[in-house]
Order: structure tokens, then C-alpha cells, then sequence
């Protein structure tokens, strides 16, 4: 039960993660002008604000909601938000004749640790205040 419920919160968690990221960083493409990822220039700020550092800022959120959703085992959790999001690039998502995709892929995996710890602080609150 201990385990379905951790992959139940980390599914949560990762649909938090991509609905977000979706609308929030598609929205900030449009805002920045981008229209392929082969557009990006990364010496720009807003580029990489955009392309690189809210992405992972929103799979930190989606590690938060599995944290909070399984206080039992929120770092495993947590870590299964940001996998779900390397293997959901490893399928498909991302082309590897992109000049930019060692960067998104250093990104994500910097993205399943912070989500880990996220789960594991939003869990450790959670249960301070119970």
C-alpha cells in the first residue's frame, strides 16, 4: 500500500509538473519570441530563464506535491517526478540534433534531484506541523 501510494503521488506530482510547464513555459516562449528550440540563443538571460531554469523550477514544484501527497516516502517520490521527466524526454521529447539538448538533459537531471528534495523538505513540514 506504502508503495502504490508513493507512485500515486509521484504521478500526481509529474502531472503537476507537465501541465504547468506546458502553459508556463510554452506562454514564456511566445513572450520571448521563440519559436523552435533551435531558436534559443543561451548567452541571452530570458532565453535561459525560459528554456533552462523555469523548467526546473516547475518539476520542484511538481516534487513539492508528491512530498506532500506521500509523507511516508517523499524523496523517492519526489525523485520519480523528475525521472518521470528524463524519460518522458528519452522517448520522443527531445531531438538529439538539437544543439541544445546536452543542456536540457543536464537540466532535467538537476531537476530530479531538486524535485527529490523538495519531496523530502515539503514531507518533513508537514509532518512538524501535524
Amino acid at each position: 500500500m506504502r508503495g502504490l501510494r508513493m507512485v500515486w503521488a509521484a504521478l500526481t506530482g509529474w502531472m503537476v509538473d507537465y501541465l504547468l510547464s506546458f502553459f508556463i513555459v510554452n506562454g514564456g516562449y511566445a513572450l520571448a519570441g521563440i519559436k523552435l528550440s533551435t531558436d534559443l540563443n543561451l548567452t541571452q538571460p530570458v532565453h535561459v530563464l525560459v528554456a533552462l531554469i523555469l523548467p526546473v523550477a516547475l518539476t520542484l514544484v511538481g516534487g513539492g506535491v508528491a512530498g506532500a501527497l506521500a509523507p511516508l516516502d517523499p524523496t523517492p517520490a519526489g525523485a520519480l517526478v523528475g525521472g518521470m521527466g528524463l524519460l518522458f524526454m528519452a522517448t520522443g521529447a527531445l531531438d538529439l540534433d538539437d544543439p541544445h539538448a546536452l543542456a536540457f538533459i543536464i537540466a532535467q537531471c538537476v531537476a530530479v534531484i531538486g524535485a527529490a528534495a523538495a519531496a523530502t523538505i515539503v514531507a518533513h513540514r508537514r509532518r512538524s506541523r501535524i
